[in-house]
């Protein structure tokens, strides 16, 4: 089955490298040489990516053709929240740093090899993570992790958005230290009170994988991997990034981890910031964690339709 002839190519050009204007020569240049109409939204601020989205999408999927978001995990999540439960066939151009949900499902990250999974690729079911009224694609995470995003995001600015800076960025904030947050933890097995600086809930088995817990398996059984940390001092909390970053974690015993088809997380505060994806947003307690099946219609490689999440090379 081949993908519909138009496309709809969302270009956030904040993204990476700033490579947003010479994709759009290659895709305009792609899409003439096999007969495909483009129509190309690049939104000229970053915040008028979330005002441009529901519009594009509605049209297009309205009109039966392919949506294309180019950009890093965030851009791709605020794309790919309003195209589930469409229908309509989602490509991915990835344009960030990390790029795990791409990377996850052998989306190339090089721009020609991109467009043309964009115009020759697959539809491919994909689950996704979903917590109270919003989506995610990797991961959604409260405390710690958000005081990090918002470290990684001030540094950026400054210095480039690079992994190296996110990983140096990473290191000097663990070692200012983080207070522990009292949560009430409920799964359909358990029901239990912590005190931890952070609750990590992932959908993505590449970005598991990579930091060598052992739950990337629950992506690939369609569960979610909950990760909750011990309240730990500066030094502890360095520790536990220098086993991250040597891919020793699995014998960190400040970090306890299982899969769960859902999970609802109780805070004494009425509104928490929970970082979906890169991207901060501001939720109403209580969280509720579940994952929302078949949501995406996907384009992957023809080579990679077959093999199950998170299998990928």
């Amino acid at each position: 089955m081949r993908p519909a002839s138009a496309v709809h190519l969302i270009i956030n050009c904040a993204s990476g490298s700033g490579t947003g204007r010479e994709l759009a020569e290659l895709a305009e240049r792609r899409c003439a040489e096999a007969g495909r109409q483009l129509t190309i939204h690049m939104p000229s601020r970053p915040g008028q990516l979330d005002q441009l989205v529901p519009g594009v999408v509605a049209d297009a999927a309205a009109a039966g053709a392919v949506i294309a978001a180019a950009g890093g995990d965030g851009t791709v999540r605020t794309v790919a929240h309003h195209v589930a439960g469409t229908g309509a066939p989602l490509a991915v151009i990835p344009l960030g740093t990390f790029n795990f949900f791409a990377r996850n499902f052998a989306i190339p990250e090089e721009l020609e090899a991109a467009v043309e999974v964009m115009l020759e690729g697959e539809p491919r079911p994909v689950d996704l993570g979903e917590i109270n009224d919003q989506l995610f694609l990797i991961n959604a995470s409260f405390g710690l992790y958000s005081a990090l995003i918002k470290a990684r995001e001030r540094n950026a600015s400054r210095f480039g958005r690079n992994r190296l800076v996110a990983t140096a960025t990473t290191l000097l904030t663990l070692m200012r230290g983080y207070p522990a947050l009292d949560i009430e933890l409920a799964t359909g097995a358990m029901n239990q009170r912590l005190r931890t600086p952070m609750v990590f809930v992932g959908n993505n088995a590449l970005q598991l994988r990579a930091v060598a817990l052992d739950v990337a398996s629950c992506a690939r059984h369609g569960q979610l991997a909950v990760v909750v940390m011990d309240p730990l001092g500066r030094w502890g909390l360095l520790r536990l990034a220098l086993h991250g970053l040597f891919r020793m974690l699995e014998r960190e015993d400040a970090l306890h981890s299982f899969c769960a088809d859902s999970v609802t997380i109780r805070y004494r505060r009425r509104r928490v910031e929970v970082v979906m994806d890169g991207e901060r947003l501001q939720l109403t307690t209580p969280l509720r964690f579940a994952i929302r099946r078949e949501a995406l219609s996907l384009l992957v490689p023809p080579a990679k339709r077959d093999m199950p999440p998170g299998e990928e090379e």
